[in-house]
């Protein structure tokens, strides 16, 4: 963390959070990791179907490095290279990849 505010490293601005949401018509999202934050932008189809095209059993996190490049929008981009670090983000885009929750109903 910054020790003169006491936020993690890579926090934007109130203004900024603001100016992503109108642009990603999907959403944003942080991810804080040991005193940390990188902002990323909700996943569409696009970056699904990329990160899924990296799907290998022999290089698992592959898929989750692309997508976090395909939706890594600012803050701190030592979450993307700090082994150690991206493994937690990697927990978190596990989510993102799950998307919405549906029901299948049998008529």
């Amino acid at each position: 963390m910054n020790e003169q505010n006491s936020r993690p490293t890579g926090s934007v601005s109130d203004g900024q959070i603001k100016e992503w949401k109108a642009t990603h018509k999907h959403g944003i999202y942080s991810i804080e990791v040991e005193g940390h934050i990188a902002y990323f932008k909700n996943p569409g189809r696009h970056e699904l179907n990329c990160a899924m095209s990296k799907a290998d059993n022999e290089r698992a996190l592959d898929m989750y490095e692309e997508l976090a490049s395909l939706t890594f929008i600012g803050g701190s981009d030592e979450l993307l290279r700090d082994d150690q670090m991206f493994i937690g983000v990697c927990q978190e885009l596990k989510v993102k990849l799950e998307g919405k929750k549906a029901v299948l109903v049998n008529l």
